[in-house]
């Protein structure tokens, strides 16, 4: 899916002293405690629509930030990205609703279909399904600390990659609204010194969506792009 790494969520490195204290495996059981929360919140959503912004930063430190929005109702997902390149802003659409994806590129005026991928074949993978209980999917975790950010408490972990070697990242710098039990940003620290930051601008639970929300027809919605079906 264009490489939509879809993570979240930002803050700094922390102590040794609290990861000595954790699992010698790196499983952290504090931070297990409150994963778990995070993902038992979720998941008794029957919808989530949030806002976002990702912010792109490569070593030198320059940026690029795109907005987006994600609506997703069980494992079925709507996700709508505003990228800036330049001086224009282009739209791009994924949509997964279980048995098929439709990827739209504004800029190429492309629709991509294909069959929607076997979760269970997945597993190291990240998808925006997994935005709000990111740790289960092959993760190695830390709680880090607990402090006030604009005048909530907030709960920082770090993730780190079962499989470190297979991954173009090291580090995954989580903040959890304590209160809400909600992921509210997440950083994905590059091994090649950029970051990738997803932060969560608004978020609404258990509206009414649509299932006609999760389906795309090319045909009606973007009759002059080109269509690539590469189902079997």
């Amino acid at each position: 899916m264009r490489n939509l790494i879809f993570a979240g969520l930002a803050l700094s490195l922390s102590s040794s002293i609290v990861f000595a204290q954790g699992d010698a495996n790196g499983y952290d059981p504090k931070a297990k405690t409150i994963l778990d929360e995070v993902s038992k919140t979720a998941k008794a959503y029957t919808s989530i629509t949030a806002t976002f912004t990702m912010t792109m930063e490569k070593a030198d430190k320059s940026k690029d930030v795109h907005e987006g929005e994600v609506v997703m109702k069980g494992k079925k997902y709507k996700i709508t990205l505003n990228r800036k390149i330049k001086d224009k802003v282009w739209k791009e659409i994924y949509i997964n609703n279980s048995a098929t994806t439709w990827n739209y590129s504004e800029k190429e005026c492309e629709i991509t279909i294909d069959n929607a991928p076997d979760p269970a074949k997945a597993k190291n993978n990240f998808a925006p399904t997994d935005i709000f209980t990111i740790h289960e999917k092959g993760f190695k975790y830390k709680f880090v600390k607990e402090e006030v950010q604009g005048g909530k408490t907030v709960q920082l972990i770090d993730l780190f990659p079962e499989q470190a070697d297979k991954k173009n990242y090291h580090t995954v710098k989580v903040v959890i609204d304590k209160a809400k039990k909600q992921i509210i940003s997440a950083t994905f620290l590059n091994k090649d010194g950029s970051k990738t930051i997803y932060a969560v601008k608004t978020f609404t639970s258990n509206l009414e969506v649509a299932d006609a929300t999760f389906i795309m027809e090319p045909g009606k919605q973007f009759p002059k792009c080109e269509i690539v079906d590469l189902r079997e």
